[in-house]
């Protein structure tokens, strides 16, 4: 489900709505109430499920040299 990032335009307050349809758009904000609230940009996020790598770690160590990674070579250690 899409998780979108909201900031009033008012008071500034920072908050997500889990956003399936238009009607779960918010046409206020939670802290202050008032109507005007803007879309943010925002990241996403991923993880690696257990039994995976840590790749930032990885890299840094030095331990994901050619071969080690699913993809032959590590895309984080510039191997």
């Amino acid at each position: 489900m899409p998780l979108f990032e909201y900031k009033c335009a008012q008071c500034g307050a920072g908050f997500e709505v889990l956003v399936r349809n238009d009607a779960d758009v918010p046409s206020k904000c939670p802290k202050c109430g008032a109507r005007k609230v803007e879309k943010q940009l925002s990241s996403f996020s991923a993880s690696v499920s257990s039994g995976g790598f840590d790749a930032p770690s990885c890299a840094t160590s030095g331990a994901c040299g050619t071969g080690a990674c699913p993809t032959g070579s590590c895309p984080f250690s510039g191997n």
